[in-house]
C-alpha cells in the first residue's frame, strides 16, 4: 500500500509540475531578453531571419528559446540566461527522420500522418533524439523520441 501511494505521490507531483512547465513559456520581445543571450545569438547567427523570443522555466530557472529562419530552414535554440546554449532543434523533412523512429511512431499510431519533424541536438550538433507533430483519429500530438525510436513522451495539442 505504502509502495502504491508513493507512486501515486510521484506521479501527481510529476503531471503538475510539467503543467506548470507548460504554462510558463511565453513569447517576450528582444528588449525582454537579457542582453548576454543577445550578444550570444546575433554572434553565432548573423544572418538569422523572422526572429521570435520565448521566455520558459525550467528546474526553476529561466531559460531563452530563440526561433528563427536561415538559409531555408527553421531553427529554435534554447540559452540559459548567461547566453549559454542549452539544447537546438532544427526542423527536418518528415522523409529524412530514421527508419526506427518512422517504425516506433506507426507502432504505436498505425494510421498516424507525420506532419512535422524536428532534430534535437546538443550544443555540439550531436543528436539526442526528435520532436515529431502527427495526426492520428483525429487527434494532434507531440511526440518527443530518442535516436533509437522509443518514445519517450507524448502530448495533446
Amino acid at each position: 500500500m505504502k509502495t502504491q501511494l508513493w507512486v501515486m505521490t510521484v506521479l501527481i507531483t510529476f503531471l503538475v509540475a510539467s503543467g506548470q512547465a507548460n504554462a510558463s513559456e511565453r513569447e517576450v520581445s528582444k528588449h525582454q531578453v537579457p542582453q548576454s543571450v543577445l550578444e550570444a545569438f546575433e554572434k553565432a547567427y548573423p544572418d538569422a531571419k523572422e526572429v521570435e523570443f520565448e521566455k520558459e522555466m525550467i528546474e526553476g530557472k529561466a531559460v531563452y528559446e530563440v526561433e528563427y529562419k536561415e538559409n531555408n530552414s527553421k531553427y529554435e535554440i534554447l540559452y540559459d540566461s548567461d547566453g549559454v546554449i542549452l539544447q537546438k532543434e532544427e526542423t527536418i523533412d518528415v522523409k529524412a527522420l530514421p527508419e526506427p523512429v518512422v517504425r516506433a511512431i506507426f507502432k504505436e499510431y498505425p494510421r498516424a500522418t507525420i506532419e512535422e519533424a524536428e532534430k534535437v541536438m546538443k550544443p555540439d550538433g550531436m543528436v539526442t533524439g526528435y520532436e515529431v507533430e502527427i495526426k492520428a483519429d483525429g487527434k494532434k500530438l507531440e511526440l518527443e523520441l530518442d535516436t533509437q525510436g522509443k518514445i519517450l513522451k507524448t502530448e495533446q495539442d
